[in-house]
């Protein structure tokens, strides 16, 4: 059996990778269908938790999130996502009873500031669970069947806006708004129940330069915002080649250049998935 128990939060857990010891993550934002899984999920686990990957929260459809959550139920984090503007907020109820830790909502018809989605986030907020935003872009063909995406309908503004009716909900941010990075920093910084992540194809490529001055401007730490940070990848898993090693490079840069203490790399790289998905 490839389970153990989530160590105490002021040890920072640890892995070996190829002889040296790394530090262990929990990866806060990948895909995949278990299905299409080649041999033994408690071997895939172990072999992830090998790489520094303790668990994942795994974004997908109900039925595939639920099968991979009953297979690997001390790996899997499992977050299904919905049709915002076709979910109810009974449904949502029946999928927080399933198990689920939390729900993903992504491409609007309408600002995700709009008063008539506040239903839904109630139900989430009334179970103690969180709510999982896509924010800025979304790459095209992905839910565009019947119509075109807006992404301005997905700006952190439109979260900020959300939360101050909401203010008990647990808020998690993807992709930190990107492109509207100034944006998400803004809205995370200022409200205490929003945490954001740098997940996806964008973040990890931008400059170095651009991050150390959000997250450490003129060179001092800006401990309140990197702190609701979460390590995440947006890798697709459950096949060889996930490509988890990108992030750990970006993020262990972000942290060398802004020269983040260990309890800080700690709250992003695990600590603070713990927290808000309730994994003590």
């Amino acid at each position: 059996a490839c389970a153990r128990p989530v160590e105490a939060l002021g040890s920072p857990a640890q892995s070996n990778q190829g002889g040296k010891v790394a530090a262990m993550r929990i990866d806060a934002h990948v895909h995949g269908d278990i299905s299409k899984l080649q041999g033994s999920p408690a071997e895939y686990a172990a072999r992830c938790r090998e790489r520094g990957i303790e668990r994942v929260v795994l974004i997908s459809g109900f039925e595939q999130n639920m099968a991979a959550y009953r297979a690997l139920p001390d790996f899997i984090i499992p977050v299904p996502w919905v049709d915002i503007d076709q979910v109810s907020a009974k449904q949502i109820n029946e999928y927080l009873d399933a198990g689920a830790l939390g729900i993903k909502f992504i491409d609007p018809q309408f600002s995700y500031g709009d008063t008539r989605y506040d239903p839904l986030y109630a139900a989430v907020a009334a179970r103690g669970k969180v709510a999982m935003f896509h924010t800025g872009y979304l790459a095209r063909g992905v839910f565009e069947a019947g119509r075109p995406t807006d992404i301005t309908l997905m700006r952190p503004a439109a979260v900020d806006c959300l939360s101050r009716r909401h203010p008990e909900l647990k808020i998690l941010m993807a992709h930190f708004g990107n492109p509207w990075w100034e944006e998400a920093w803004k809205i995370m910084w200022s409200n205490p129940t929003v945490y954001a992540e740098l997940s996806g194809g964008t973040a990890y490529r931008r400059s170095l330069k651009m991050w150390s001055e959000t997250f450490a401007p003129n060179g001092v730490l800006d401990e309140e915002s990197v702190a609701r940070l979460l390590f995440a990848t947006d890798v697709s898993i459950f096949r060889e080649q996930e490509g988890f090693e990108p992030y750990f490079e970006f993020y262990d840069k972000l942290f060398e250049a802004i020269a983040a203490p260990p309890e800080v790399r700690e709250r992003v790289n695990r600590a603070n998935a713990i927290k808000l998905f309730g994994l003590e």
